[in-house]
Order: structure tokens, then sequence, then C-alpha cells
């Protein structure tokens, strides 16, 4: 049998969850029920093939287009011209070995393409895409319908923690600067307009005999997943590791949440000052009282992330201490010369 006759993804029956092979596949993978995503026939692991074959020795099937891959389509023929000058647009647009979904060729001699996911597709078949657009001067936006059967679990344009996340969506964040763009389509209708998600490590605080502290236990394919907002679908050409990409000109939520971090800790350091610290001394902030004040917007983990980790965020160093309670906190010790010397 043919290496490009196996299967990479399949429906899990128990778990009701789509895995992607090359991602990784539950423990004791083989006690599972696996089913193809397009036709729903039973699958088998082949082992020689690293993937999924159809039982019966039937080793492939045929995708009609879905009435969900239409509508996307149908969406933006009509929407994208009416926040960009475009010169030329065609449907199913042949270029080289490939059919773009939606071609818009702009005034400013820009070429773009739309690429309208709604059925499960390979990490590496999306880069191989998205390199060829590149080679030939075109730039590719990537857009999900986050109902369909290319994710894992359902995207919603809100603030939700411990969603599963594909391989390729992961591919996708990081071509994208940290941002996955999605709109969720069911049938003919559009449930929710275009929106954009950031993902966020997630993780789960575990104790230890040895470390009195605990530790921090990420997940490998589960994230903390943030909304962001799309002001319009006026198009940015960018260039981002060798390829040519298409999009909207959303702010980075990372970006918002940082900002609204550093202009709240600006404010404790002046109440410290006006409380009669010097502003040479430092000071300690436990980071869940920070959390606290921008969690509605952003959730906890990036705050968190960010708290830790960003450069824009000046720090002195973040312990982990006891409380006067006995509760364990992180706290974040600065210098309040490097906020109130800041033009924010």
């Amino acid at each position: 049998m043919e290496k490009d006759k196996r299967i990479i993804i399949a429906f899990n029956f128990e778990l009701g969850k789509i895995f992607n092979v090359l991602d990784g596949l539950p423990k004791n993978f083989q006690n599972y029920n696996w089913l193809c995503t397009i036709c729903k026939k039973s699958l088998f692991y082949n082992h020689e093939l690293k993937g999924f074959l159809h039982k019966g020795n039937r080793s492939n099937c045929f995708e009609p287009e879905t009435i969900e891959h239409k509508t996307m389509k149908a969406y933006w023929y009509v929407m994208f011209p009416k926040f960009n000058p475009v010169l030329i647009k065609r449907l199913e647009y042949k270029i080289g070995d490939q059919i773009a979904d939606v071609y818009f060729e702009l005034s400013n001699g820009k070429k773009i393409v739309i690429e309208c996911q709604n059925s499960q597709i390979s990490k590496r078949i999306l880069v191989e895409r998205t390199k060829n657009y590149t080679s030939k001067g075109i730039y590719v936006l990537w857009i999900f319908n986050g109902h369909g059967t290319c994710v894992s679990d359902k995207k919603n344009p809100r603030n939700e923690d411990e969603v599963g996340i594909l391989g390729m969506e992961k591919r996708v964040h990081s071509l994208y600067g940290g941002r996955v763009y999605y709109m969720n389509i069911v049938g003919k209708k559009v449930i929710d307009a275009p929106y954009t998600l950031h993902f966020t490590p997630l993780f789960k605080h575990k104790s230890s005999e040895y470390n009195y502290f605990g530790y921090d236990k990420y997940y490998r394919d589960k994230r903390s997943v943030t909304l962001g907002k799309i002001p319009s679908y006026q198009i940015l050409c960018v260039k981002n590791k060798g390829y040519k990409l298409a999009r909207f000109a959303d702010k980075h939520v990372s970006i918002l949440c940082t900002e609204r971090i550093t202009k709240y800790i600006k404010e404790i350091c002046q109440k410290k000052v006006l409380k009669g610290k010097d502003i040479n001394d430092r000071i300690e902030i436990p980071l869940i009282s920070i959390i606290s004040e921008v969690k509605e917007r952003y959730g906890f983990y990036l705050p968190y992330l960010l708290l830790k980790k960003s450069k824009k965020i000046k720090r002195v160093k973040i312990e982990r201490l006891l409380g006067e309670n006995y509760n364990i906190n992180d706290v974040m010790t600065i210098r309040i010369s490097d906020y109130l010397q800041l033009n924010l």
C-alpha cells in the first residue's frame, strides 16, 4: 500500500474528538474506535505507514464540497471588496497546480488569496500551500470554520480555557504572529462573523512532596484562548518567517493586555509615592492582584504569562512566597522609578 493513501486525521468515537496523527494520538489508541471524518466509515491504524486506512481494503474516499465551505467563499467574495480597493476578484481561481478559494488583485498591485477551511487539513499541506503562494508573490489569508471538522474542539468568539488545539492551528498561530482567524458557519448561515483568537499555554498547579511550593504542569494540546477584535476587513500584507501573509489590521491582544497591566502598575506606584514611598524604592506586588484587574477582559493565563516573561513589563524579580495565612503567592518586585518615569 502506498504511503500517500494513508489518512492522518481521524475521529475518535469514544472521546468525541478529531485527532491528527502528526500531532500525536491518545494513550492506548488501539483500544478506541476510529472513523473517517469524510465518509464516516471505520478506520484501522497501520504501524508501517504511521497512519489510518479504511477497513475492507478501501484506500481512499472522495470529499464533496460542503455547504459551509461554499458559504465561507461567498461571504468573502462579497465582503472583502467593501473594505479593500479590488480590481479583480475570482472564485475557485486556478494558480499553477493549486485552486485558490477566493482570489483578489488590489489597486496597488498586491495579489491576495483567501483560503476558507471547513474540513480537516494537515499542517504539512497548509505550509506547502502557503509556500507555493509565496513563491508566486501572492499573500495568503487562512480562515477556519470554528464549528467545522478542521478543528478538534469548537472555537467560539469568547475567552475559554482548556480548548483542544490541533498542530495545524498552532502553526497558523505562529505564522500570523499569535493569532488565528475563525468564523462559525452552519449550513448556509453565518453563526459568528469573523473573529481572532490568541492561544496561551495552559497549566495546572501541582504539589510535590519534594517541593512545598509545587510546580506548573503544562498541557500539550490544550490552550487558553483569548478573543481579539477585528476592527475592519481592511487587509495588511506582511512577511513573516519567509512567507507572504495577508491579515487584518487587528491589534495583538498581548500588546493590549501589556498596556493595561503597565497602566495599572503605574497607578499602584503613584499611590505608594503619595503615601510616603520614595521614587527609588522597590515594592512587592502579588501577581494575582494585577491579574484580577484585567482578568475579565483577558482571562488568567495570558496576563500571568506576560507578567512572568514579557520584557515590556519592568520587574526586578518574581518569586513564590508564603502569605500571612500560609497561602502561596507569586510576588513581583519592581522599582517605582521604572514606572513613574514611563510615558504611558
